[in-house]
This record gives C-alpha cells, sequence and structure tokens, in this order.
C-alpha cells in the first residue's frame, strides 16, 4: 500500500503524460510530412486530432497557418486570434498546472508559446488581415506586435525581436501614409538585422532609401546611400511598386534528448530530459519574380531566419529548464529509494520505472511555420504584369488592381509559399490564373 501511495503521482503523471505526448507526436509527424503532403491534405489530418486543453494553443497555431496557406484567411484569422487569446491569458499559471509540471513533467502545462511565436501570431493575423483587404485590421496588429516586442525585450537580448516583424509594420504603416511610422519600423528592422549580424535584404535597404528620402531625412539618407553602395530609386509618374513574400519551408521538430548531470548533494548521477533541435540542414530556396515582357528576374531573400529564432529561444530558456528537469529527477531519484524502503527491490523497481517513463521533454512548438521568411521589393511600370515563373502564376498590373485607400501611389502585395501554389495579394484579387506555357516548380 506504500508502494502504491508513493507511485500515485508519477502513474498519473505517466497517463497524463501519454496522452499528452500522443498529441505531440502526431503533430510533428504531420509537420514531418507538410513539404510532401502539402497544406490541404495535412489540415484535413490535423483536423482528425482532438487536442487537450493544454495542447490547444499549439494546435490553433498550426491549424491556423495551414489556412493561412490554404487561402481561407477567415478561418485562419479566427484559429490565430484564438491561440492569442490563450497564450497571452498564461502569464499567470495555474497553481496546479505549475505543481504537475514541477513534479512530473512539462508537457502539463499549458502552451504558451515561445517569445518569438509570441510575435509571429500578431504578424500572420496582419497578413490575413492585409490580403483580405483590412489595412486597419492589419495595422492595430502591428501596434500589438509593438507591445508584445517590448514587454520581451531585456536589455541586450534579441529575445523575440523579429527583423521580419519590423519589417512587416513599416509596409503597413507605408501603405497606409504614415512616412514617419514607416521609418521608425524599417530602421528598427535594420538595426535588429546589424545586431545579429546578418546581411540586409535588399528590400529592407530599398524601404530604408526610398522613405529617408521621401521624408528628406538627408542625414539617415546619406548614411544608407553609402553602406548600401547605391541611391534612393523613386517610382515615376507611370510606375508603382511590387513588395513581394515568400514563406520558404517548414521549421524544425524539436527532439527530446536524454542527458546524464551529476547532482552533488546525492554525489551521484541523474537522468535529465530535455527538448532540442537537431543541426539545421535548411537551406534556403528562394522565389524568383519577373516582370511580363522583361528577361531580368528578381529573388526574394531571407529576412527571418525561422529555424535560428526557433534555437534562440530554447537556448535562451535552457537554464530554467534544466533547473526544473533536475529537481524532478532528485524528487524521482529520492522516490525511488522511498519506494525501495517500503517494497523492497521490487517496488523500487517500480518507482523507477514510473519515473523514467513519466519524464518527458516538452516538444511542443508552433511547428508549421516557415525555415525562412523572404522578401522582395521592385519598380514596375503600372501596366506591367507581375509573373511568379515557378508557381505558373500572374498577377495583374498594377494599374488593374486600383490604388489602396488613402494614397494615389499605386503598390501591390504578394504572398506564396514553397508548399503549393496558392498566392494572396493586396489590393485582394481571384486567385491569378496560370500563366500558359510556363511550367509550374511546385
Amino acid at each position: 500500500m506504500g508502494v502504491l501511495r508513493i507511485l500515485a503521482a508519477p502513474l498519473l503523471g505517466l497517463c497524463l503524460g501519454f496522452l499528452q505526448g500522443c498529441t505531440s507526436w502526431q503533430i510533428n509527424e504531420l509537420s514531418s510530412a507538410l513539404p510532401s503532403a502539402g497544406p490541404e491534405v495535412t489540415l484535413k489530418k490535423l483536423e482528425e486530432i482532438d487536442p487537450s486543453d493544454r495542447d490547444r494553443a499549439q494546435y490553433l497555431l498550426n491549424r491556423g497557418t495551414l489556412k493561412f496557406y490554404s487561402g481561407d484567411l477567415d478561418g485562419s484569422r479566427q484559429d490565430l486570434e484564438q491561440a492569442k487569446a490563450i497564450m497571452f491569458s498564461l502569464d499567470a499559471l495555474s497553481v496546479s498546472e505549475n505543481f504537475a509540471a514541477l513534479t512530473t513533467n512539462e508537457t502539463l502545462r499549458s502552451y504558451a508559446g515561445t517569445p518569438s511565436e509570441q510575435v509571429l501570431v500578431h504578424a500572420m493575423l496582419a497578413q490575413g488581415y492585409l490580403f483580405s483587404g483590412n489595412l486597419d485590421g492589419a495595422r492595430v496588429e502591428m501596434l500589438q506586435a509593438d507591445v508584445t516586442m517590448k514587454r520581451l525585450g531585456d536589455g541586450d537580448s534579441l529575445g523575440g525581436q523579429l527583423a521580419s516583424v519590423r519589417f512587416l509594420a513599416g509596409l503597413i504603416y507605408e501603405l497606409n501614409g504614415e512616412l514617419d511610422n514607416a521609418m521608425i519600423s524599417y530602421r528598427k528592422a535594420y538595426e535588429i538585422i546589424k545586431a545579429r549580424g546578418t546581411s540586409v535584404p535588399e528590400a529592407l535597404a530599398t524601404s530604408l532609401l526610398n522613405v529617408s528620402s521621401r521624408l528628406n531625412n538627408d542625414e539617415e539618407y546619406d548614411k544608407y546611400s553609402s553602406e548600401f553602395g547605391r541611391k534612393a530609386v523613386l517610382p515615376k509618374a507611370d510606375e508603382g511598386e511590387w513588395i513581394v513574400y515568400y514563406h520558404d519551408g517548414v521549421v524544425s521538430n524539436k527532439k527530446e534528448a536524454r542527458l546524464s548531470v551529476f547532482e552533488p548533494k546525492l554525489k551521484t548521477l541523474i537522468s535529465v530530459v530535455m527538448p532540442d533541435y537537431p543541426p539545421s540542414r535548411y537551406y534556403p530556396r528562394h522565389l524568383s519574380i519577373k516582370l511580363q515582357n522583361s528577361h531580368q528576374q528578381m529573388r526574394t531573400e531571407v529576412i527571418e531566419l525561422i529555424e535560428a529564432r526557433a534555437r534562440e529561444d530554447l537556448a535562451d530558456n535552457n537554464a530554467k529548464a534544466m533547473a526544473a528537469a533536475t529537481l524532478r529527477a532528485v524528487a524521482k531519484f529520492q522516490m525511488v529509494k522511498e519506494a525501495q524502503k517500503s517494497g523492497g527491490d521490487l517496488g523500487g523497481l517500480l518507482a523507477n520505472i514510473a519515473g523514467v517513463l513519466s519524464e518527458q521533454a516538452d516538444v511542443r512548438s508552433w511547428n508549421m511555420l516557415p525555415s525562412s521568411i523572404q522578401v522582395a521589393r521592385l519598380v514596375a511600370p503600372l501596366n506591367a504584369p507581375l509573373q511568379i515563373p515557378g508557381k505558373n502564376i500572374e498577377l495583374p498590373a498594377l494599374n488593374e488592381i486600383g490604388a489602396a485607400p488613402k494614397k494615389t501611389r499605386r503598390y501591390g502585395v504578394a504572398s506564396a509559399n514553397s508548399l503549393n501554389s496558392q498566392v494572396l495579394s493586396y489590393p485582394p484579387q481571384k486567385r491569378p490564373e496560370p500563366v500558359e506555357g510556363q511550367p509550374n516548380e511546385q
């Protein structure tokens, strides 16, 4: 009876952890198969899963992403809004969840997302609003993203600071005619990229040059012009601009890693389980775009390497996760000793098995995000359609899609991904027709 009392907590945790682990395993399997199966098939399979309340945010983030890729912008927005509400309600976790996570395993804690995920949910929602034609809704999300990044900002840490989201904010402000706010956002995107030691994509360089020139910020313009080795190229009266987004690949899944750690108080090695990422094998593939009747092609460039952000978030949380895992391992080690006293070798063996099996690393993540977010920006004659050869898609010329409200400048924004031939656009258009004679490289 004493042994059963000792084993009650780990056995309960084992049962709960098994159910939790099944959901994580299923979602990870779907994520791994997403590049070959595609968003539509993966979405159907994901909807067959009934997640626990603790996994609800992760489930909704992934389902909302698949709906976005499939062109269901209303459904995507509903899922992502629900996920956002759950994530931001979890700042104060329940006592019971904290206790369960501390004594059994981290999967018994509700999923609240990593810092990068808490920011990216605003970006995904903003794009959903934008490609639905709701520029004001997109602007509100970018204001919320700014609040979230300020909350997550911690001294010199870059945790939760995403250049791609700052760039998107700048674009939305620019579309809305708010050049001062656009310049602030583009500048912040530039500062984040420089702090990380990565290269500035041409789309951001063009944005910095063009907007600083239009604002007559001569000192800042000269700085960027000197650094990038070129001048601003502003559209003429018969020209406009296209900004193209490309989501490439699918971010890696977390794996479980078992480590041996020396515990000085017990004077022995104990086994702990931690989440980990395998070495990244991702190599960006770029989207080629061109204007009709032009032989010159432009490629999208990486502005956010999600593979790197995911690993940074994990590393930033590593010390806290290791401390919690060590506390659990020590408690379970002591439980085994107590079980041996009460039930002999058999009791100790059962306690040891229960302790090992109940310990699971939290491998949940928003794992249907792309491996990278890429952008391109180009000046285009108003009468020249935009072609995406790899998708066999042609978007109407800027003079056919109409100007966005509150401005006379002509802009077009498009978004494609590597998983299907879906192309979203702003101002919104019907699904573009395939271009006859062009191969589809999907």
